[in-house]
């Protein structure tokens, strides 16, 4: 059974550990959750042993074990509460994985575009063809002169030619 559990909190310590099925979430769903907290607390991530009934080390049959210790004095309920708020940020990323995965190809298609574009490459002939009659050159409102023409200093009578 996949699950999530608080193995033990040492509040003098300012330590909690929590136990997690292997299989529940991939490695980085856990760095990028470990990396969200490392604010507030120190985070290790340990598998448990073969020896200990976790199954293969490199199967998805153990658990990880995940250290929280507080940056600062705790109380036992902000520790069960920093464990919470890793299990919550624990869903959090494997959403975010997920919606990465399944967008993957537009993503890169934006990212690509705007890149693109920064170069300065050519658009696509559908942007190109809808405004034939567009002119940049002009500027009807005086926005493109320059700064120097603009506010220029006239010679006044005082000043020598």
């Amino acid at each position: 059974m996949a699950e999530h559990n608080l193995e033990k909190i040492d509040v003098e310590a300012g330590t909690a550990v929590l136990s997690l099925d292997a299989g529940l979430y991939p490695i980085d769903v856990l760095y990028g959750a470990a990396y969200v907290l490392i604010d507030r607390a120190y985070v290790l991530l340990d598998r448990e042993s073969p020896a200990a009934g976790g199954g293969a080390k490199g199967g998805k049959n153990g658990r990880f074990l995940i250290s929280l210790r507080s940056r600062g004095p705790t109380s036992r309920e902000a520790l069960e509460a920093l464990s919470g708020e890793f299990g919550n940020e624990l869903l959090s990323q494997a959403l975010r994985r997920k919606v990465t995965r399944q967008n993957g190809k537009i993503i890169e298609e934006i990212v690509t575009q705007a890149i693109a574009g920064a170069a300065g490459a050519s658009l696509p002939q559908d942007f190109l063809d809808e405004d034939d009659d567009m002119d940049f050159l002009e500027d009807p409102l005086g926005i493109a002169v320059p700064w120097e023409e603009k506010f220029k200093k006239k010679k006044s009578e005082s000043e020598p030619a």
